[in-house]
């Protein structure tokens, strides 16, 4: 369902690394970075690697693999789709209670394909838009800074 759930909320791609490895029989050790995996997935120690079989483990990679895009089909087709790509935020409905359901478009904020590429400052992100730079993971500037003061002005008042 995740799978489904990512593209209905606009992505591109996604990634299953941790379900196929499960998939191939990971035991979640924790100890892929020591090299002593005692499953033979994740080392390069010949002895530990003889737990590795890949006729065995790429069969079960496959198989999940198929089991999973079987599944995505069958998630669209009972949407009434023909290609995930047609997924879209009003197709996922979530919880509120025990009683109260609604469309995931209604709880966040989606944009139409490109808005922040032809028309930035129309989006409720345009303040972090600005504060983007390509060439840093840091902001140019703080882009709360009007939302960080105007809530504690709001808090100091109410206190």
């Amino acid at each position: 369902m995740g799978l489904a759930q990512n593209l209905a909320i606009g992505a591109d791609w996604c990634n299953a690394a941790r379900a196929f490895m499960f998939s191939i029989g990971c035991i979640q050790s924790k100890r892929c970075h020591e090299g002593t995996c005692p499953t033979g997935i994740t080392t390069q120690d010949p002895l530990l690697q003889r737990g590795l079989v890949p006729e065995v483990q790429g069969e079960r990679a496959a198989r999940f693999h198929r089991k999973t895009v079987e599944a995505l089909a069958d998630i669209v087709a009972a949407a009434g789709l023909t290609h995930p790509n047609d997924l879209r935020p009003h197709h996922l409905t979530t919880r509120r209670s025990g009683v109260e359901a609604h469309g995931i478009q209604e709880l966040h904020t989606f944009l139409a394909e490109n808005s922040l590429i032809n028309d930035p400052n129309n989006t409720p992100y345009a303040s972090w838009w600005r504060a983007a730079d390509a060439h840093s993971f840091s902001p140019r500037h703080d882009p709360d800074e009007n939302v960080i003061a105007s809530s504690s002005d709001s808090q100091s008042s109410r206190l």
